[in-house]
């Protein structure tokens, strides 16, 4: 038992890693929020904050299911778990949109430009997500193409960790979100390397993709084809 655990611990912390990072960034805009003075939310974004925590609370009860051997529970919580992810996802990506069709942007940034962050940020996710399901028969393919799903989530609280850091040292902001995908990621290379000597396919070429995503997500957003899909996406005029 005591090998099972230890061959399952790292799926388990990076998860926790992964949900301290998001408490943190979003500790003032949104888990406690109550003790600052903050305009109100609107149900759009507090049903997106709790479908991602839930999310990340899942992601680890099932981690920890399967260093208990518990795989019969983690099948049947894994039904709720995509269903749990597939509605994020849904969710995430309407929520951008109206919120750019209501002009809404980081500061100094066009609506629109944005638009292409969280589309990126949701279409990796969804990627990993459906590859997971997929794969879910080939557990060592499954679990870490379910950390790679989690780990696309990491570019929100970049941007939240760029206004509590960067901003105010006066720092080029959108720095953060490629610096800390790339912690995780070469952590989850190092973990495979320590124990296998080799660093399998999904880790590799997944987190290769996730990082090239990372830039290119941004990037796209300020190409002239953007902009007639960014409209179409929010029902803009001209799109």
């Amino acid at each position: 038992m005591n090998t099972i655990i230890l061959r399952n611990r790292f799926p388990q912390v990076a998860v926790v890693a992964l949900a301290a990072v998001t408490l943190f960034a979003f500790a003032r805009t949104y888990y406690l929020r109550v003790w600052f003075d903050l305009p109100p939310l609107s149900r759009a974004a507090h049903l997106h904050g709790i479908l991602a925590t839930v999310w990340l609370a899942l992601h680890f009860t099932q981690a920890r299911l399967i260093a208990a051997r518990e795989i019969a529970l983690h099948k049947r919580l894994g039904i709720f778990t995509a269903c749990v992810g597939v509605f994020l996802a849904w969710q995430a990506i309407t929520m951008s949109m109206a919120s750019v069709a209501a002009g809404h942007a980081p500061p100094g940034r066009d609506p629109l430009e944005f638009l292409s962050v969280p589309v990126g940020t949701t279409t990796m996710f969804s990627l990993f997500l459906m590859s997971a399901l997929a794969l879910r028969r080939k557990s060592e393919w499954h679990k870490r193409l379910m950390l790679l799903a989690s780990t696309a989530l990491l570019i929100p609280a970049a941007g939240r960790l760029d206004a509590l850091i960067m901003v105010p040292l006066g720092l080029p902001r959108a720095v953060i979100g490629f610096w800390l995908t790339l912690a995780f990621v070469a952590w989850a290379w190092t973990n495979d390397w320590r124990r296998f000597r080799r660093i399998h396919p999904a880790y590799l070429y997944g987190g290769v993709a996730l990082l090239i995503s990372v830039p290119l997500r941004r990037w796209v957003g300020f190409t002239d084809a953007w902009q007639p899909i960014a409209k179409w996406l929010v029902g803009a005029p001209g799109g």
